[in-house]
């Protein structure tokens, strides 16, 4: 057990894949912020929001892999394949449910209907920042680009 700590814990590749996100987690807090919002730390904890942290990380993960492995590898191959299907699925199905999730807040704050259905059930308010736009998911992955680089040329020399 204490050797697989270890190897899990000297994992450069992980390690970075790891910070990278929590840089993309954190950047959502300064780019929340330098919009004139006050710090919300919260964000560091929630998906969706600028930049895509998923997308972040999974870039770091598959260049390295690339850079360590071979880019005809099949670890690259394994990286590329679930980075693409994480991206269209921030950029589609967990957009849209954040869509949704604004629609219905809408209907149960605004409309008679919602209202009084509001006063008999104790309806939930949903979570509306849970996808990302294409401008976050491209952030996120300029960023992932980023801490693969300066992994590759400070970290490893």
């Amino acid at each position: 057990m204490k050797e697989i700590l270890i190897q899990i814990f000297t994992n450069d590749i992980l390690i970075a894949a790891v910070i990278s996100s929590f840089l993309a987690q954190f950047m959502k807090i300064i780019v929340t912020h330098s919009e004139g919002k006050n710090f919300q730390w919260n964000l560091f904890f929630s998906s969706g929001g600028n930049p895509s942290s998923h997308t972040s990380a999974m870039t770091t993960l598959t260049l390295l892999l690339g850079a360590r492995y071979g880019f005809n590898s099949p670890y690259f191959s394994i990286t590329f394949v679930l980075s693409g299907i994480i991206i269209v699925d921030a950029l589609s199905v967990r957009r849209e449910v954040g869509e949704h999730s604004k629609t219905l807040n809408e209907i149960f704050a605004d409309k008679i209907l919602g209202k009084r259905l509001h006063e008999i059930v104790d309806v939930k308010i949903f979570r509306e920042l849970i996808g990302h736009t294409v401008f976050e998911v491209f952030t996120g992955f300029l960023l992932g680009i980023l801490v693969a680089v300066l992994d590759l040329v400070i970290i490893r020399k």
